[in-house]
């Protein structure tokens, strides 16, 4: 009998500590979720991400343009949640939302609205995929709903950025 309660107690453990889920879904309001953001990151900015160590889900970032926390280029390590996203996933320009994690590293803020420049539509927090189009549309519908979903995540992106740079006058 015991060790079928040890067993069992096991087997909670184990599935428990895989089946966090993260809910994302706390607002879909995009300037909500910005003021959230600024209140709650001790570092923002825009980066250029240097390295990606994704076995370890950490990277490196040299700060370009600061709006809190962080001087000009300053190299940041960076940490992520790979199940809570955002995941830096690619080098290059990247918004940064960031919490102190230790030393020199910073935390990329789960759930938040650290995105690349190059797809910033990839940031599921606050973007609204297209809507399912029907079973028989065409390929080249399909692809103009993609194209239009991106171009209001970029237009998202430069309209945040501005707002960022308002804000830090």
């Amino acid at each position: 009998m015991r060790t079928r309660i040890l067993i069992a107690f096991f087997l909670f453990c184990m599935i428990s500590n895989q089946s966090i889920a993260c809910d994302c879904r706390d607002s879909k309001d995009l300037k909500e979720i910005q003021n959230r953001e600024f209140r709650n990151s001790k570092y923002i900015f825009i980066g250029e991400i240097l390295k990606i160590d994704t076995k370890n889900h950490t990277f490196e970032v040299k700060v370009i343009e600061s709006f809190k926390g962080a001087k000009i280029g300053k190299v940041f390590r960076g940490v992520y949640n790979k199940l809570c996203g955002p995941v830096i996933d690619e080098v290059g320009k990247w918004l940064i939302y960031g919490t102190s994690y230790s030393g020199n590293t910073i935390k990329v803020s789960v759930c938040g609205l650290t995105r690349s420049f190059k797809n910033p539509e990839h940031i599921f927090s606050v973007t609204k995929p297209p809507k399912p189009l029907p079973s028989n549309a065409s390929k080249s519908q399909i692809e103009k709903e993609s194209i239009a979903w991106k171009e209001r995540a970029k237009a998202d992106l430069a309209k945040e950025i501005a707002d960022l740079r308002k804000r830090c006058k």
